[in-house]
């Protein structure tokens, strides 16, 4: 039994080869939603299905310097005391 927002996919690890593959071929990707870079994933032959937009999302942030989450840190390292 799966969770109903759990999709099942390629496997996370094979997701994120994929994308670093696009996006080395494709930088401008990092700009495009999750859900459209996921599609371009398979249309694009580097996976054989669609993996879950969340999943590209969160690895797209994860491997972009830039990407989401690193503002937080900055932030947070910036107003820490210690």
């Amino acid at each position: 039994m799966t969770s109903g927002n759990i999709q099942m996919g390629p496997d996370p690890d094979r997701v994120l080869e994929a994308l670093k593959e696009a996006l080395r071929d494709d930088p401008k990707m990092r700009e495009r939603p999750a859900e459209e870079v996921s599609g371009e994933l398979a249309r694009g032959g580097y996976l054989d299905e669609e993996p879950d937009p969340v999943l590209v999302a969160e690895m797209m942030g994860s491997i972009d310097p830039e990407g989401p989450g690193r503002e937080a840190d900055e932030i947070t390292e910036e107003g820490n005391p210690t």
